[in-house]
């Protein structure tokens, strides 16, 4: 008989790329893999996984077997959800991940909703960058990740499923005593010459900022990289640097006398999604975390 466990190790490998990302996900050692992987492929009587190089890449009766094992999780998926959806209160736990701009403003407020209409649910949340969430909603590490369209997730679409939340604008931002302060608004070229604070880091963002520059004409000058937005603003309060934000993370900073907050025009911004495993927006639990991200995300507009 197909053990199911084994199946679910191989379908890991094929979203993580490594045995060792694969040990690091479910808990268990590398050899332990490895041979949980050796038993598979003993037990079907088929290779499913070769060495190339200093990896390992399925075979194609690999890729076979994983494209018909992601229908069979997607079921089991569905008839747990069932089951889930007998129970009337609403309980559990959900983890959920999301990049910086989203973890500071709508999902705290979600949370908040949950704790006060589901006393019974529990939330994990962890920070994590769109590739990251994508990768570990791919490999179901987190249950709900909320990611952007700045990330290619096209190689995903065959195990996560996409709702949309919300669209993310991007604001220039400069200290209250800047030239540029008070303006309506302002092209980005207007920033061609000014000393930035950019985070570096944070790939697509990062990648989609300097696209963005060059299509304007210039290369922007970066003198700071932090991944804290916090210490991005304290660069523009003192007058070092400017800075261009999503408008989701500067709610505190628009009530702050220090900075001036610049729209962009022509207007830059990303469109925000959950990602989550196929077959897993019926479970209760979950879809109660997605009504609540939905409820936070339209007062924040």
């Amino acid at each position: 008989m197909l053990n199911l466990s084994r199946l679910h190790l191989l379908h890991e490998l094929s979203v993580l790329g490594t045995i060792s990302a694969v040990a690091d996900a479910v808990h268990l050692t590398r050899p332990a893999v490895s041979q949980q992987l050796a038993q598979l492929e003993e037990e079907l009587e088929t290779v499913l996984i070769e060495r190339s190089g200093r990896g390992v890449q399925l075979t194609p009766a690999g890729r076979r077997l994983v494209a018909r094992a992601t229908d069979l999780f997607q079921m089991v998926e569905e008839i747990e959800a069932e089951v889930a959806a007998a129970n009337v209160e609403v309980s559990g736990e959900v983890r959920m991940s999301a990049f910086g701009s989203l973890a500071s403003s709508v999902v705290p407020l979600a949370i908040k909703h949950l704790f006060d209409e589901h006393p019974q649910l529990s939330v994990l949340f962890t920070e994590l960058e769109p590739s990251e969430g994508l990768r570990a909603a791919a490999a179901k590490q987190t249950d709900i990740a909320i990611v952007d369209d700045l990330v290619n997730a096209e190689a995903l679409a065959n195990v996560l499923e996409f709702l949309p939340l919300c669209v993310d604008h991007f604001d220039a931002v400069v200290s209250a005593n800047h030239k540029l302060a008070g303006r309506k608004s302002i092209q980005l070229s207007d920033l061609a010459h000014e000393r930035w604070a950019l985070n570096q880091s944070a790939a697509t963002y990062h990648t989609f900022l300097l696209n963005a520059c060059y299509a304007g004409g210039f290369t922007p000058k970066v003198t700071t990289s932090s991944r804290n937005t916090a210490v991005t603003l304290e660069m523009v309060r003192t007058g070092g640097a400017v800075a261009v934000l999503p408008r989701l993370a500067l709610r505190h900073a628009e009530k702050d006398q220090d900075f001036s907050i610049l729209p962009i025009d022509p207007v830059l911004n990303r469109r925000v999604f959950v990602a989550l495993p196929k077959g897993t927006a019926k479970r209760p639990a979950v879809a109660a975390v997605l009504d609540a991200l939905t409820l936070a995300a339209n007062e924040y507009r």
